[in-house]
């Protein structure tokens, strides 16, 4: 018996792109948050000149996108005169951090042992030294 399942059930959790980020928060989303991380502290129009390339986005696309975002608890903001300027309150990769240890919390709580089981399992493939290194890492 083959231990993949079969291809209608593993289309539907496809992952976008292969970045992480995109699976929680959507191509756009995510970048208007790279340009954020990346900038600093920016109002709307300073995050649509960045966004230009490869393809134009309207002012209230980009100012729509600021607010999802910030709603989301991914982005503060402030007041400054009549509109605001955004700021990632996470760096790339804390929310990344974040986006995984969500995804593993949920999956330990939605299958119990037999997610552990195959995060064991998966563990043991892993080079010692590079455990050690993320041992390390994680005792922060």
């Amino acid at each position: 018996m083959s231990s993949r399942l079969p291809r209608a059930f593993t289309d539907r959790v496809a992952r976008p792109n292969g970045r992480p980020e995109e699976w929680f928060l959507g191509t756009l989303q995510t970048r208007v948050f790279r340009v954020l991380a990346q900038r600093g502290p920016s109002n709307v129009r300073e995050v649509t000149a960045t966004l230009q390339k490869p393809q134009p986005l309207a002012y209230t696309t980009v100012m729509t996108v600021l607010g999802t975002l910030y709603d989301k608890g991914i982005l503060s903001r402030t007041k400054v005169g009549k509109g605001f300027v955004y700021e990632a309150c996470y760096t790339e990769a804390e929310l990344r951090d974040r986006m995984a240890k969500h995804l593993i919390d949920g999956l330990v709580d939605d299958f119990g042992d037999v997610a552990l089981v195959h995060f064991a399992t998966a563990l043991d493939g892993v080079d010692r030294r590079r455990l050690q290194k993320l041992r390390r890492q994680s005792s922060r």
